[in-house]
């Protein structure tokens, strides 16, 4: 996480613009779910995020202190991003690892991963290619084109999930999740869609998995 921001910094200070330095630190965190076969227990990754967590939490009060934290602040927060988004982003991770050694870690992995690439490559299309555009009740304006890209970019972290933790997930299943992550991303409240959409993805695919639409 502490590499992660750091690049962050130096692409910002390249002269990268916040969002898309924020869309990369999205997708490239979504690489954590490929670590999780490799602990032998919860401890250590629910430890790890929730230290992430907490680190995220005190940055804004170690930024009046300290010029670097200031800076890790500024790279991936303003122009319409705020800092608390990260922190949600962080938790969500946090629920997920835990989660992910309740039961199966498909259900968790996909959810992470929907976020990760749905929610990255979804922001960056809608920014750069959004022409359409509509706000849904409650939720912050969105572009049609960007909504489709974090459906179908959701499917294919779903995909890239079933695949690695050898599920065999229907098409119709990965093309569930990719809708339920559009949905919920597109009418959450500012910062919120880092919480609300692996949620509602991993709600999704426990409930398919309960009523037997999918084999855990």
């Amino acid at each position: 996480m502490i590499s992660g921001l750091l690049i962050c910094v130096g692409l910002r200070k390249a002269g990268l613009a916040t969002t898309y330095v924020r869309d990369l630190l999205h997708v490239g965190a979504g690489a954590w779910v490929f670590g999780w076969p490799f602990w032998h227990s919860a401890i250590a990754p629910v430890c790890i995020t929730a230290a992430a967590t907490f680190f995220l939490l005190i940055i804004p009060t170690l930024g009046r202190r300290v010029t670097l934290f200031a800076r890790l602040e500024q790279a991936v927060s303003g122009g319409g991003e705020r800092w608390s988004g990260l922190v949600l982003y962080a938790i969500s991770f946090a629920l997920m690892t835990w989660l992910s050694w309740r039961s199966s870690q498909f259900p968790a992995a996909a959810a992470l991963l929907a976020l990760a690439l749905g929610d990255g490559i979804g922001g960056a299309v809608g920014r750069r290619c959004g022409r359409h555009f509509f706000t849904a009740p409650g939720g912050k304006r969105k572009s049609i084109e960007g909504s489709a890209a974090v459906a179908i970019a959701a499917a294919v972290g779903a995909w890239l999930a079933a695949a690695y933790f050898g599920v065999a997930a229907s098409i119709w299943l990965l093309i569930g999740i990719g809708l339920v992550a559009c949905a919920a991303e597109g009418w959450a409240p500012r910062a919120s869609d880092n919480i609300l959409v692996p949620a509602a993805v991993w709600l999704f695919v426990t409930i398919s998995s309960y009523f037997g639409f999918l084999a855990l």
